[in-house]
């Protein structure tokens, strides 16, 4: 009878006391950060579950984290309080040699995970490794265009650093964008195909429950303690979070109303509102407006959507009257007004022009002087508009501008603004064929929703700095990589192999697919 070889007890003592060196190391370079003294642990932790786990574990486990954590860049709470989640929210997006003080380490911890499934789903193919499953493929066409944004963005940083660009800055005008090539790559090898998105939509949900969380918790308990008045609860960019959320109970119950999906949306769709509500976003709610817009457009005529017709065009006298009464009214019933006239007129003194107004202004001078290749990255936008000076808080906000859209054509020009953003455009071509070839429910709610996320992602990029956030970034390449596999799957894009992969007879109908 075969006996199992007895361990090494010697082996597990060293390991034991050379994790707890490390721990030592840790504390006494952490300056009292507890993650950093029991990062050593955590990381040898992290590393052996890698290398036994899935891949789409561990990429929905860093999709969770990205949309839970706080977002420090984007100063959550407004730095007048710190959630437990945000030691977490340091850890992962703060550059390391910030927490380490090793001085090469400049870049953030996200970053290294990234690059790290993507390199564990090579080395598992290469070795024909069975943790995980096949993956459904891309279409050629869209890695093409994800990867011509990579080099688009390259091209612009050589030639802005060849115009007498800031290498230094310039670097963190185009991070996480080309973050994006990257994180496609990581959700390709780690999603096995439409089968992953339940998961992956209740991933978001997770991290869209959890913001709210915290969001109504210092709104609600915090904010009257330190009694001061808060702009925002949690940060700029978990409006995508949010949108997404909603988008996925609404979506699933148009596409399959039954009272389970009804009651399940509309608790969901409540707590993550709150969270909403309380961060107070105006472009949450454009982009939650825009995001249903775009799904009535591309929903079919359905009994549901000639009723919703009929009732808005009955309903459009009554809405045009409620608007020009609540124009110049401070009353809360009508709120909703103020928030749209504000979107119209910018918040500004009488008789001034809104900052955001003047920075486009900029911005599109800025894209004058260059408008075919733009001034590359490294650069500031022009000043021919005189604005206020907000370096005191944000020293390098002349290489960030607020409008991101507009920032791009400023930096990239035509060339480098179709280049970088191309991809979307093959993204809701795919999506948009796909929808209409599936016949799954959740497929379909699918696409619905991610034709949503690149309505949000353009609000976000043009009313905010979304070019630059990791939240924004990750929830489209998610979106991009599920369109793909939902396109070849469905039969929206040819793929010579289809039946073979899927097990079907060559003479199937592809509705068997979903």
């Amino acid at each position: 009878m075969y006996a199992p070889p007895n361990p090494s007890y010697w082996r597990y003592a060293a390991l034991l006391v050379g994790l707890g060196l490390a721990c030592i190391g840790g504390a006494a370079v952490s300056d009292g950060n507890p993650i950093i003294t029991v990062a050593p642990v955590v990381a040898a932790t992290v590393v052996w579950g890698m290398t036994k786990a899935p891949l789409r574990y561990q990429a929905l486990a860093v999709l969770y984290l990205v949309l839970a954590v706080d977002y420090t860049p984007e100063r959550p709470q407004s730095m007048f309080w710190k959630s437990p989640l945000f030691p977490l929210g340091q850890l992962l997006f703060s550059q390391l040699h910030e927490l380490v003080g090793i001085g090469a380490l400049r870049f953030p911890l996200i970053d290294v995970l990234i690059i790290g499934l993507i390199g564990l789903g090579i080395y598992r193919r290469a070795t024909k490794s069975t943790i995980d499953p096949p993956v459904v493929p891309l279409p050629r066409p869209l890695i093409v265009l994800v990867a011509l944004s990579a080099v688009t963005i390259l091209w612009m940083e050589v030639w802005g650093i060849l115009n007498g660009g800031d290498v230094k800055n310039s670097l963190w005008q185009w991070h996480q964008a080309a973050c994006m090539p990257l994180m496609v790559m990581m959700f390709h090898y780690s999603l096995r195909g439409p089968q992953d998105w339940p998961a992956v939509a209740r991933t978001v949900i997770a991290g869209a429950l959890t913001k709210s969380a915290v969001s109504t918790y210092f709104a609600v308990v915090v904010i009257p303690e330190i009694g001061k008045e808060i702009e925002y609860t949690t940060c700029h960019s978990d409006s995508m979070t949010f949108i997404f959320a909603l988008m996925v109970c609404v979506t699933r119950w148009l596409e399959r109303p039954k009272a389970a999906h009804a009651i399940r949306g509309i608790v969901v769709a409540v707590l993550v509102f709150v969270g909403m509500f309380y961060n107070d976003r105006r472009l949450a709610y454009v982009s939650m407006v825009g995001s249903m817009g775009a799904a009535y457009l591309f929903n079919p005529w359905t009994p549901l959507k000639k009723f919703v017709t009929r009732a808005a065009i009955l309903m459009l006298p009554l809405g045009v009257v409620y608007l020009g009464v609540g124009w110049n009214s401070s009353s809360g019933v009508f709120k909703p007004v103020q928030t749209f006239r504000s979107l119209v007129e910018g918040q500004h003194a009488e008789g001034e022009l809104d900052y955001r107004d003047i920075e486009n202004l900029n911005l599109i001078a800025t894209w004058s002087s260059h408008p075919l290749v733009g001034v590359g990255y490294g650069h500031e936008f022009v000043l021919d508009y005189p604005m206020p000076d907000i370096a005191f808080v944000f020293p390098q906000f002349r290489y960030h501008p607020h409008n991101s859209l507009l920032g791009l054509l400023a930096f990239g020009g035509v060339l480098g603004f179709t280049g970088i953003w191309m991809y979307l455009v093959a993204t809701v071509y795919l999506i948009a064929r796909a929808y209409h070839r599936s016949y799954a429910a959740e497929h379909r709610s699918a696409a619905l929703v991610i034709i949503g996320v690149v309505a949000s992602y353009l609000n976000q990029v043009f009313g905010d700095m979304g070019i630059i956030s990791y939240i924004c970034t990750m929830l489209v390449a998610v979106s991009v990589t599920m369109t793909g596999k939902m396109a070849m799957v469905t039969g929206a894009w040819p793929w010579p192999g289809r039946e073979r992969a899927l097990g079907l007879h060559p003479v199937t109908d592809h509705r068997e697919a979903a």
